[in-house]
């Protein structure tokens, strides 16, 4: 295991961590699994620990206490894809030249590194409540890079990188964290709002068609398309309850929209929500 766990990492792990770990790339003939077998890695420990989706409770605190996450982050690190992708979004994040960068929900670091390494003027945070010490003991490593409880005043730029589809009010959520950027500041955000692993909870998945044009209506103005995410810029004004109504319609029809392809989905409901606010619009006037 040694050859698969870099030294610094392995002297922050606890003994059962350690064991499971072991146990684990066994399973896999001492090498990391492939993207789909962490998937199924992920779906043995949920149900291993009974959660349920819509309770969260000390199960679910559990879940995301796992040794499973740890070797998630350790996997990133040597998926060329997962890589590709957090280069894409350190050249995007490079190009706006930031000071102050957060990295919301960062888990083991890897792209905070990779954009404090790109930036070292740049302070980055990654906001995670309870870091695992081994990506603590790698964010060291870079001067600019370190962990956070919570976000702390105002930034140029947050990121959220697969979070939203893992809480149970990925709105409130966008829009309490939305507060901490500074006017015309971006927010960074690529959901996957599928059943790929069943940690992405079933009642995020009608945001899949219609997340940009809600946050829009929140007052963050879709900018451009990122990798498999999306940047969004602030407005000045950000109003959680101008979202909450798109957010009813958009729960209300995805029962009848979600069997559709994709891509008639989007022009569907981009063009629906659009007529809708329009309408509601005349009628206030």
């Amino acid at each position: 295991m040694k050859s698969l766990i870099p030294s610094l990492v392995l002297k922050e792990l606890h003994p059962n961590e350690i064991a499971w770990l072991e146990s684990t790339f066994c399973r896999f003939n001492n090498q990391y699994p492939s993207l789909e077998e962490l998937w199924k890695l992920m779906d043995e420990v949920w149900d291993q620990l009974n959660c349920d989706p819509e309770i969260f409770d000390n199960r679910i605190t559990r879940f995301y206490n796992h040794p499973i996450w740890l070797l998630n982050g350790l996997f990133i690190e040597h998926h060329e894809i997962s890589l590709m992708y957090r280069r894409i979004f350190t050249k995007w994040i490079v190009k706006h030249s930031p000071q102050r960068v957060a990295d919301y929900g960062g888990g083991f670091g890897t792209l905070a590194r990779m954009i404090g390494q790109a930036l070292p003027s740049t302070m980055v945070e990654v906001i995670e409540p309870y870091p695992h010490p081994a990506a603590v003991a790698l964010a060291a490593q870079t001067a600019n890079v370190r962990y956070c409880q919570d976000l702390n005043g105002s930034y140029d730029v947050i990121i959220a990188t697969d979070v939203f589809e893992h809480v149970s009010d990925p709105l409130g959520l966008v829009f309490q964290t939305a507060q901490h950027l500074k006017p015309a500041g971006y927010y960074l955000i690529a959901n996957c709002f599928y059943p790929v692993i069943r940690c992405h909870l079933p009642q995020t998945f009608h945001f899949r068609f219609t997340w940009n044009t809600i946050l829009e209506n929140m007052g963050l103005i879709p900018i451009e398309p990122v990798a498999y995410g999306h940047a969004f810029q602030r407005n000045n004004e950000l109003s959680l309850s101008n979202a909450r109504k798109l957010e009813k319609e958009s729960i209300r029809l995805f029962s009848f929209s979600k069997n559709l392809p994709n891509f008639v989905n989007k022009f569907l409901w981009t063009l629906y929500l659009k007529m809708k606010l329009e309408n509601d619009n005349s009628v206030e006037c």
